[in-house]
């Protein structure tokens, strides 16, 4: 039996041809380390060029919950998915660490990933016009998402609990507010960046209105000054109309007492002419009585003389 050999240069070629092939590795990858129920696990990987990959995917048990079959492209890349079920547990399908495992030919490749109660927190960041802020840094924890086209954002948890979440963006000030997750979906609603233009602005009307008040302040307390000096006027013409009241009064009090004095000497003048009175009305019986007495007076003259006559 004649045996063939194989010339140098061909087996060179054929190693050159088959090196890709067997340098090829196989590879998988998810587009997140972490999922909710309900959730889409897109499963992407490399491995030969139009070669069939199987990959299963398997519960924290081990057990397949799915498997599927896909042939890679010219490229050697290939993509697939896994639809999980919208609630757990469901059959095999519990919560805990799952592993995406693919295969081609003897080689294996495997990523884990896990599969958890839903905590998010969505909401949306916009400006003071109320135009959505894309770009904006959400950070909740130790956690962050980016802001879409529109300023919506969701930011998933690993945990319930209460946390710190604050929104940054280059030419705003940093917005900074309480949070509490639970399962399920948390919407903190609309979140509004100040931006230092507006804040510039709005300090600028301030000033505005502070510079209003303070010449309508100046204004009212110059009308305020001028009342008062009018009111000064005004008390100093009272206070000298108090003074003249004053002396008036003193005046008044000596004039009172001035007629106390006569009303006293006149009370003495009326008793001396009702005194006067008194005696003015006794006289006619005192010149009656003196009338008699001179002539009872001649009388006894009379006698007194008629008799010494004898």
């Amino acid at each position: 039996m004649r045996t063939r050999t194989l010339s140098l240069p061909f087996f060179l070629v054929l190693c050159l041809i088959a090196a890709p092939v067997m340098a090829a590795t196989l590879t998988v990858s998810t587009n997140a380390d972490t999922y909710a129920p309900g959730d889409t696990i897109l499963v992407t990987g490399s491995a030969v060029a139009n070669t069939d990959v199987t990959i299963q995917l398997l519960n924290p048990n081990g057990q397949i919950v799915d498997i599927t079959y896909v042939k890679s492209g010219s490229d050697g890349s290939y993509s697939t998915s896994f639809n999980t079920p919208s609630s757990m547990p469901t059959g095999q399908w519990i919560l805990g660490t799952y592993t995406v495992k693919a295969f081609m030919g003897t080689q294996t490749a495997s990523k884990s990933i896990t599969i958890q109660q839903k905590i998010a927190v969505t909401g949306k960041v916009v400006d003071s016009a109320g135009a959505g802020i894309s770009g904006a840094t959400v950070t909740i924890g130790t956690v962050s998402a980016t802001s879409g086209a529109d300023g919506s954002f969701t930011v998933s948890l690993a945990t319930e609990g209460t946390y710190t979440m604050k929104v940054t963006k280059s030419g705003y000030y940093t917005y900074t507010k309480t949070v509490t997750a639970t399962i399920g979906t948390t919407n903190v609603g609309t979140i509004t960046l100040t931006s230092l233009e507006d804040k510039i602005a709005a300090l600028e009307s301030k000033v505005a209105d502070l510079e209003s008040k303070i010449d309508s302040l100046t204004k009212d307390l110059s009308d305020a000054n001028s009342k008062i000096s009018d009111l000064t006027n005004k008390v100093n013409s009272l206070t000298s109309d108090v003074n003249s009241l004053k002396t008036t009064v003193q005046q008044l009090q000596t004039i009172t007492a001035t007629v106390q004095q006569l009303q006293s000497t006149a009370n003495s003048l009326k008793a001396s002419v009702d005194s006067l009175q008194a005696t003015v009305a006794q006289l006619p019986a005192f010149y009656a009585l003196a009338f008699i007495g001179i002539i009872i007076a001649i009388i006894a003259v009379i006698l007194v003389y008629r008799k010494i006559a004898k």
